[in-house]
């Protein structure tokens, strides 16, 4: 891979771990009011989501295995990559799916 393309590819999974990073924002407003059923919900609708974006993951590092992408070492292949996203996303799912059951949790001992 040339120096251009290690650049994208470097800008690519920087987007991706900002996209990561920003999922568990949750509404501010929701968090100021102590409203933990809607805070359930917004968790299990961004655990289905980070679920989505995993499959997503997983379909394309078997697009890049299939494709026989170039290998410029075991850390840096497309297909090392797509597995790392598609592993984090789905750990980020895990702790939004625990989220979601703590605050269901609390809004029924509310």
């Amino acid at each position: 891979m040339n120096m251009q393309g290690n650049w994208k590819l470097v800008l690519a999974s920087t987007m991706m771990v900002l996209i990561v990073g920003c999922a568990f924002s949750p509404p501010s407003k929701m968090v100021k009011q102590n409203n933990h059923a809607q805070l359930a919900d917004w968790y299990q609708k961004e655990a289905r989501d980070l679920h989505a974006r995993a499959e997503e993951m997983r379909h394309i590092e078997k697009e890049y295995e299939f494709l026989g992408t170039p290998k410029e070492g075991h850390e840096s292949s497309l297909v090392e990559h797509a597995k790392n996203l598609k592993d984090h996303y789905t750990k980020a799912a895990k702790v939004a799916e625990a989220m979601a059951k703590v605050h269901a949790e609390q809004a029924k001992n509310m």
